[in-house]
């Protein structure tokens, strides 16, 4: 019998990682989900615990969000033209771009076409249709509103989408420059300040400190360069097994959110889509404890996830969400007093809606502001690097030109 590699998450959002003996894919996600867990990635091993070649291939072919936006509303379209949901996914499986979407995709068709509903189907591929995309689906396969869930569900996508690439958009910038001065201070170290320091050491002046730490720094580029690299390769390492650890990640996930600046723009954005995923999953008629859960386990921040977890207790024992989201600072007094309104008007879906929508405008002016000033902070930091190597040069040679200058 094959068995499979897997990662998975429990309900309380602990990673977990093994693997197990199974006919197929879909009969181990099934023992997994059996067990409480929320399957990630499932890859077939060969002999030995290695990976088999397939799979191998296969890690490095994701599917990208818009791929799944263009799928939902495609989808949503055909099947609301009356078309049936066989037909509808044979179509898609000729446009899907990416291999590891296609390959989803045409085991949902042999799936369905074996009598499995499409939310079953879909949810043998974890690692592509997340745990919120097939309770949406199910939810409206079972109230018959398949295409309207279909709907809700690329709105959601696309916002999810969108906020991704904002953020990828304001790091793009500060990546090239630094990549770029990163480069150019290792050529200036390596190749160009010794040239200056042998110039130095036969005018034997007193050096100005400026110079005297720029040759410190191209000293230990020229000679410790690989202690430097095994050191920031240990750092690296060590942080990303502390951060592996339940506490380690609790805490590293917290201080990203209390980070100054960057912080409060993570926070709009999972709030964001905590509160869009929830109300679209109440208004497709998933039971509300159910819609809390999943709702919460797509913040993909454990500190997050962790008051989403009190929330659905606070449901569970018959309370409501506002008053567990109240007891945290974290949480924006304005998301608190909003959802609260809407318990009380008995239209919470909407009023998350707006929650949302609050969410993602300030999300996206924090943005804005964001993008406006990395310019021209890293203009001023290139500049102060530039000022620091030209005094540093420039300082014993004018030294030197007063000492060389004819006395009268």
């Amino acid at each position: 019998m094959p068995r499979y590699a897997y990662k998975a998450r429990s309900h309380g959002g602990e990673p977990q990682a093994g693997d197990v003996d199974a006919e197929n894919k879909p009969a181990a996600a099934r023992l997994l989900i059996g067990r409480g867990l929320v399957p990630s990635t499932i890859e077939e091993m060969r002999e030995g615990g290695f990976l088999a070649p397939a799979a191998l291939r296969q890690r490095f072919d994701k599917v990208k969000l818009e791929e799944l936006v263009l799928f939902t509303s495609q989808l949503g379209t055909l099947f609301r033209a009356g078309i049936p949901l066989v037909d509808c996914l044979a179509g898609l499986i000729e446009q899907a771009e990416s291999g590891a979407l296609r390959r989803a995709l045409e085991a949902v068709r042999k799936s369905v076409m074996d009598g499995a509903a499409l939310h079953e189907a879909l949810a043998q591929h974890p690692a592509i249709f997340s745990e919120t995309c097939v309770n949406m689906v199910m939810a409206g396969e079972l109230s018959g509103t398949l295409d309207e869930s279909l709907n809700r569900l690329t709105h959601l996508l696309e916002r999810q989408d969108a906020a991704a690439k904002q953020i990828a958009e304001v790091m793009r910038y500060p990546k090239i420059v630094t990549g770029a001065l990163f480069i150019a201070v290792t050529v200036l170290m390596i190749f160009v300040v010794p040239r200056f320091t042998e110039f130095f050491e036969k005018g034997k002046l007193a050096l100005p400190l400026p110079t005297r730490i720029l040759i410190a720094v191209s000293y230990g580029f020229q000679h410790y360069w690989l202690v430097g690299v095994i050191l920031v390769a240990a750092a690296a390492f060590a942080f990303k097994r502390y951060t592996g650890t339940e506490e380690g990640r609790y805490r590293w996930h917290g201080f990203i959110l209390r980070a100054p600046v960057f912080g409060d723009i993570f926070l709009k954005l999972t709030m964001g889509q905590f509160c869009q995923a929830l109300a679209n999953l109440i208004r497709s008629g998933i039971p509300a404890l159910q819609a809390i859960e999943v709702a919460g386990r797509t913040a993909g921040n454990i500190f997050l996830m962790g008051i989403f977890d009190e929330v659905a207790a606070s449901v569970r024992e018959g309370g409501g969400l506002a008053v567990p989201l109240g007891r945290h600072k974290v949480i924006p007094p304005i998301a608190v007093q909003m959802i609260a309104a809407g318990e009380g008007s008995g239209a919470l879906d909407d009023m998350l809606m707006k929650v949302a929508d609050y969410f993602d405008r300030e999300a996206e002016r924090k943005i804005r502001l964001l993008s406006s000033l990395i310019e021209p902070a890293l203009i001023v930091l290139l500049g102060c690097i530039v000022l620091f190597v030209a005094l540093s040069i420039f300082l014993p040679m004018w030294d030197m030109t007063k000492l060389a200058r004819p006395h009268h």
